[in-house]
């Protein structure tokens, strides 16, 4: 057997951390839990789950946190979990057997995000780089940390089986504005050392979302995108979707077409593609929105679109064209889909 040590930094979130551990307990990690200056009972809280705890001195600088905790483990592997993320039901031989096959690779686990909009709740599903040997791997940024090589290793990734609920989006507007004024903070300080970079415009925009201030979220936004992001990076899809949703919401469709330029690389991701149809049916060109949708029907990959979302603009299409009878199959393929139970509504009516 691999031996695992899941790496947890913490402050002030002792609800939060008891879930997170309590979610560990049916499995044989080593559990390594560093705080960083809690004032509640965080410290009591993790010595009931391990003996390894750990005081760290806050030095605005999340990297150097989570590094120090890595180097408190006793094993090499490292799963990395922050205190508002919580383990899934996970198959031990699955994550062993991809530990064995890639050894000095990233994993990348599957990470559910929820957040509450209009009081519905909803996720938001991405793949983060948290599985890792700390021979090979550290961590950089003082926030929205990375993993990067040590050394001249090549850097690889490959999906790793675990998944995680990631609750840290969820909370009192109070509660997120604190993270979020914390976070531009820190990524002001860093934009002056690395001023090029569009990561670090695309987290500024994420924490403007956070509070949900659109305005200031679509500014910076913007500077990430004058900024070219690789197509191939982790964030450049949420990236594209939020500006160019923001946009789309301002009704300034011209500008949100910009993002039809990346089409060719996010081919494989309904929420592209549903993205670029809804840019379409916006420009008036419904028979380029149409082919878009379509496609989107068999994606592979998505993160936010409810999967229901392609069938239901492929039928409002065919309602636009007057073929009804077309229309209202779609609409009943969505099943409780609220769009489309509005529009069945719709056309039942004499």
């Amino acid at each position: 057997m691999i031996p695992i040590s899941v790496c947890i930094i913490t402050k002030n979130e002792a609800e939060n951390l008891q879930k997170c551990l309590e979610a560990l307990k049916p499995y044989p990690f080593e559990i390594v839990v560093t705080d960083t200056g809690s004032t509640d009972n965080s410290l009591e809280i993790a010595r009931r789950y391990t003996d390894r705890v750990y005081e760290f001195a806050w030095i605005n600088d999340f990297s150097a946190a989570r590094n120090f905790c890595i180097s408190r483990a006793s094993h090499n592997t490292i799963l990395s979990l922050d205190t508002d993320e919580f383990l899934r039901p996970l198959d031990w031989e699955a994550l062993q057997k991809a530990l064995e096959e890639h050894p000095k690779s990233l994993g990348a686990i599957e990470l559910f995000s929820y957040f509450d909009v209009e009081g519905e709740t909803k996720h938001q599903v991405v793949r983060l780089e948290r599985l890792f040997n700390r021979r090979y791997y550290h961590f950089v940024n003082p926030v929205h940390e990375i993993l990067v090589p040590l050394g001249s290793l090549v850097p690889s990734s490959y999906d790793a089986p675990v998944s995680v609920d990631h609750v840290g989006y969820q909370g009192t507007t109070e509660k997120l504005k604190e993270k979020a004024e914390r976070d531009i903070a820190l990524l002001h300080d860093e934009i002056k050392a690395d001023p090029e970079n569009p990561y670090l415009y695309f987290q500024l925009g994420q924490s403007y979302m956070l509070m949900r201030d659109h305005e200031n979220a679509l500014s910076w936004f913007r500077e990430a995108m004058k900024r070219h992001p690789m197509p191939g990076a982790d964030y450049t899809l949420a990236l594209l979707c939020n500006y160019a949703g923001i946009l789309l919401d301002e009704n300034q469709v011209e500008e949100a077409a910009n993002v039809l330029s990346y089409r060719d690389s996010f081919a494989d991701s309904k929420d592209f593609l549903c993205l670029s149809g809804r840019i379409y049916l916006r420009m008036g060109q419904p028979l380029k929105a149409l082919p878009e949708f379509v496609q989107a029907l068999s994606a592979p990959k998505y993160s936010l679109e409810d999967p229901h979302t392609p069938s239901y603009y492929i039928g409002f299409i065919y309602e636009m064209f007057g073929k009804q009878d077309i229309a209202r199959t779609h609409y009943e393929n969505c099943g409780e889909y609220p769009p489309a139970v509005e529009a069945l509504k719709r056309l039942s009516r004499p």
